[in-house]
């Protein structure tokens, strides 16, 4: 019988850092061996707050989940966000110069040839994965090995990290005694395992709501052809309810969870809230719906930019998949979204019993991801 392969993953979040050590279950589910939530300084703006406190976060983890670095689990996967990646599409095509089937070292062979295009200084290639190929006689095809053709064309999806984001993690990795690690694109991990191939197939729209940073993914196929963060996200909203109402951010975290952006208040209806000291307030529900609900509309204004920035044409059908817990943990703060985008959102949740939540996704994409790399090494 196979051993069960295991994999080490860390999800780095904009404010709470996320591992998981797991295998595959059945039915698609993971064998969950170890899972820690840990709250840390994050990053904002590109740049990581506190850096120094990272590497015993790491090796906190792997007291935790009993692991020692050895043959069986020799390598770590590490997550990389929207804010330290970037992606740009590369067109390239080789020709056979007589008709034969298509084999899959062709296919590697566009992959090398893009990501060997796609070379920078400053960064380096996480993944190449097709958005399309395009056959000699014009046809468009997801999967072209065994095909006929005389020569192939592939619009390949190329994402980066920024050499800024590993030279942070390769020294910890390496202090660890790890022989390797992998680095997995967050939004690409999440668009695979969130949103159904089917939707994929046309273009979809990934928004990842943090604490401090919110990502915008646009996928395709078995890629993403755009993707863009900004330093905004579900963090700001306590921190604008607590400047408006002289409240603590524990205060403000408190109310936030009691809102329900879905009610339209009377004139004296409230929210009571539990101050720290004990003592009750009243904050006038309708005055502390509309501080959230300006900064959703904040949100949706930047999210519609972008979309107009990446076509021209209005696009009126764009299926929406939200993850990340700085809106969906707003009650109505989805619909409330939707309502701005004038668009349907649906929520991406991996599609796991008890696991269905959005601040979820990007761990659970990760594993997932890191399981799927440790089958075609």
């Amino acid at each position: 019988m196979k051993k069960e392969e295991l994999v080490l993953v860390f999800d780095i979040g904009s404010s709470k850092l996320r591992a998981m050590y797991a295998g595959k279950g059945l039915n698609n589910t993971f064998n969950i061996k170890g899972y820690k939530e840990i709250d840390y300084d994050g990053f904002f703006e590109g740049k990581f707050l506190k850096q120094e406190k990272l590497s015993s976060i790491f090796e906190s983890v792997l007291e935790e989940f009993d692991i020692q670095p050895s043959r069986k689990l020799n390598k770590v996967y590490i997550g990389v966000p929207a804010e330290f990646s970037s992606v740009r599409s590369s067109e390239v095509s080789i020709n056979f110069g007589d008709r034969r089937k298509v084999k899959k070292a062709d296919v590697d062979s566009l992959f090398y040839m893009a990501g060997e295009k796609a070379k920078s200084a400053n960064v380096e290639v996480v993944s190449v994965n097709p958005i399309n190929y395009v056959l000699d006689d014009g046809r468009f095809t997801t999967m072209p090995i065994g095909e006929s053709a005389i020569s192939i064309s592939a619009n390949l999806s190329v994402i980066y990290v920024d050499k800024v984001f590993i030279d942070v993690f390769n020294p910890i990795v390496a202090s660890l005694d790890f022989e390797s690690v992998e680095y997995i694109s967050e939004p690409l991990a999440q668009a695979l395992f969130i949103i159904p191939k089917e939707k994929r197939e046309d273009l979809t729209l990934l928004v990842d709501v943090g604490d401090l940073t919110t990502s915008i993914a646009f996928a395709k196929g078995e890629g993403l052809v755009g993707l863009t963060s900004f330093s905004r996200g579900g963090g700001f909203i306590t921190n604008d309810l607590a400047e408006a109402f002289d409240l603590t951010i524990g205060e403000a975290d408190r109310l936030k969870r009691k809102i329900v952006l879905s009610l339209k208040g009377k004139q004296n209806d409230y929210y009571e809230l539990t101050l720290d000291g004990g003592k009750k307030d009243r904050l006038l529900l309708n005055n502390v719906n509309e501080v959230v609900g300006y900064r959703i509309d904040e949100l949706a204004q930047v999210i519609a930019k972008c979309v107009q920035m990446y076509s021209n044409e209005f696009l009126t059908y764009l299926p929406i998949y939200l993850t990340g817990a700085g809106i969906s943990k707003i009650k109505g703060g989805r619909d409330y979204l939707a309502k701005c985008l004038g668009k349907n959102i649906n929520y991406g949740v991996p599609s796991m019993p008890g696991k269905d939540k959005p601040e979820l996704a990007s761990i659970y994409s990760l594993t997932n991801s890191a399981l799927i790399s440790t089958l075609v090494e």
